[in-house]
């Protein structure tokens, strides 16, 4: 420990040598010689173990020592230095700070002249020295307190970069003092002048055990999510410590992992000249930030077109939020998409919500069955489009996201326009890239590898053996229609996985007699079964069909889907819970 404090004690060592005449030594508990003059001034930094008799003796005890003849005094008695000493007196002390001994120091005297006139005045010399050492050891133990508050300071800096959330560390001015390298990451873009002239605000929307806060920096700003804590200390210099993260970030985290690679190209089956066509588009349309409009029949995979095109770009390690626009009411979709401040409506939450485009901020909004969207909100998004900023519900003030939108649906929105149920300027604002899913029937080469990888995922998924389907079964799926496309081949693949005994065999008499009928051929004769009675229909296949026959009847758009609801005496929320799951 002594080491640390070598020149400070060279210096002491070289000035009372001047004042007092005096070689002066200094060993540490070890006898490394830390500091010296004259002849001591030698082989600093190295071992005296082999002298040093009064040095050795001194670090056992907890006075000073006073030998006024070397040599004759009993401690000295077996030094192997002893012949070659010439020394006339010594003075040596203990650097301890009454618990702890670090070292020792000894003034050795060699004039007959200053021996003289030492021995009347020994007290002095004796008390002098003891200050002396008290003091280097009070410094040693300061530089040890201080050594350890700078490993411990160092610990916890290790401890903050590792928790990958941003620190930062005000003093009583509201200076940054310390920033760690989260925090730089997350707000590169909002303070660019190094952490200066900025201003840290609540919102008042809370997330979980995180409050909201936006920082402002001229004309920059950011939404935040964490906790800013006041520091009471009155001694301290630092006021505050505030540790946050992006709201994307926090939201995802207690979301839960996801699976990108759920998201990729590989997961679009098929090798017609169709499928290749779209995966084409999907690699050269994903690096760039323009609108994308995907159009197709419903159950053609339109999200996960959307989530290919996220996957494959730029954007992939930010958010993919989507959000179905038929399915939710048109007084709550407003709410959804660009959220409220607390008390905005009544009904509303105190701490207000985020809506989904702040929560996409980075990454990709996809908007489903956009065309069911109303005209007033057809509006806001326009603004969200050619501004980059929302405004939440009973707040003043924008907010600027960096989204990328894709857009999907399954009506014809040139009917739509035609008939003022669609804005045009929002039209060509969202059919920047245009993206069409082709149904199922016009890329028949594909049923094979679809059946292939549905069968694989239910027969694990249900623990089964493989199933094999009968020429019959596949001439059924050939020659059928498909209008609820993969979605409804994934159904059906479910569906004969369930009632496959467990070697994988389906009993053909037990399937239900609409399974893969074309809507024109409903009305035919159904075989019986081999007893001649009428099979046992499920509830839920009958429902199946009821919901099924109802949309070939009025169509897969929206308005069709509404018109089809009505007439099965349900909502049409209801419906799309119902079909989702077959």
């Amino acid at each position: 420990m002594l080491l640390s404090l070598q020149k400070q004690i060279q210096y002491y060592a070289d000035t009372i040598s001047k004042v007092t005449g005096f070689e002066v030594e200094v060993v540490d508990t070890n006898l490394i010689r830390i500091a010296g003059t004259g002849d001591y001034s030698k082989n600093i930094g190295k071992s005296i173990k082999k002298a040093g008799n009064l040095l050795k003796a001194t670090l056992k005890s907890t006075k000073p020592l006073f030998i006024e003849n070397p040599r004759k005094n009993s401690i000295c008695k077996g030094c192997q230095t002893k012949e070659q000493c010439h020394e006339l007196l010594s003075i040596c002390a203990p650097i301890s700070d009454g618990k702890n001994t670090y070292g020792a120091m000894e003034l050795i005297c060699f004039s007959e002249e200053i021996r003289k006139k030492l021995i009347p005045q020994r007290d002095v010399y004796v008390n002098f020295l003891q200050l002396l050492t008290s003091s280097i050891a009070a410094h040693v133990l300061e530089k040890h307190a201080q050594k350890n508050l700078n490993d411990l300071f160092d610990a916890m800096s290790e401890v903050i970069e590792i928790n990958n959330r941003g620190t930062m560390i005000c003093d009583t001015n509201g200076k940054v003092v310390f920033k760690n390298a989260r925090a730089q990451e997350i707000l590169h873009k909002t303070l660019n002048s190094n952490f200066e002239n900025f201003s840290l605000t609540a919102t008042g929307v809370t997330f979980s055990d995180l409050d909201e806060f936006i920082i402002r920096q001229g004309d920059r700003q950011q939404l935040l999510a964490g906790k800013r804590v006041k520091l009471d200390s009155k001694t301290s210099r630092f006021s505050s410590v505030f540790i946050f993260d992006t709201i994307q970030s926090v939201i995802s985290l207690s979301s839960g992992p996801s699976s990108p690679e759920d998201a990729s190209l590989q997961h679009i089956i098929g090798n017609s000249p169709l499928i290749r066509t779209l995966k084409s588009q999907i690699q050269a349309t994903s690096d760039t930030n323009s609108s994308v409009l995907i159009s197709g029949e419903s159950g053609t995979g339109k999200e996960l077109v959307a989530r290919a095109i996220h996957f494959s770009g730029n954007r992939n390690k930010e958010p993919f939020v989507a959000i179905n626009c038929g399915a939710i009411p048109d007084t709550l979709l407003e709410s959804e998409l660009f959220g409220y401040v607390g008390g905005a409506f009544t009904g509303a939450s105190k701490q207000g919500q985020i809506g989904k485009f702040e929560l996409a901020a980075g990454g990709v909004i996809f908007l489903d069955e956009i065309s069911s969207m109303p005209l007033y909100l057809q509006v806001k998004l326009l603004r969200v489009l050619q501004e980059r900023t929302i405004t939440r519900l009973g707040a003043a003030n924008p907010i600027s996201v960096d989204i990328r939108i894709i857009a999907a649906c399954n009506d014809n929105l040139h009917e739509m326009m035609l008939q003022n149920k669609f804005r045009n300027d929002l039209y060509y604002r969202l059919n920047v890239i245009p993206i069409e899913t082709p149904p199922l029937r016009n890329r028949m080469e594909d049923l094979t590898l679809l059946i292939k990888h549905f069968t694989n995922k239910y027969c694990d998924l249900f623990n089964k053996d493989q199933i094999f389907l009968s020429k019959n079964i596949r001439q059924r799926m050939e020659k059928y229609l498909w209008p609820g496309n993969i979605r409804e081949l994934e159904n059906a693949i479910e569906y004969l996985v369930n009632i496959a005994d467990k070697k994988g065999k389906i009993d053909e008499t037990s399937i239900y007699s609409g399974f893969l009928v074309n809507p024109e051929n409903l009305g035919t004769t159904i075989p019986l079964s081999p007893n001649n009675h009428p099979p046992v229909i499920p509830l839920k296949e009958l429902e199946f069909q009821a919901i099924t026959r109802a949309i070939a009847l009025y169509g897969d758009s929206t308005e069709g889907k509404r018109q089809a609801a009505k007439s099965l005496g349900i909502s049409l929320a209801t419906l799309y819970r119902k079909t989702s799951t077959y």
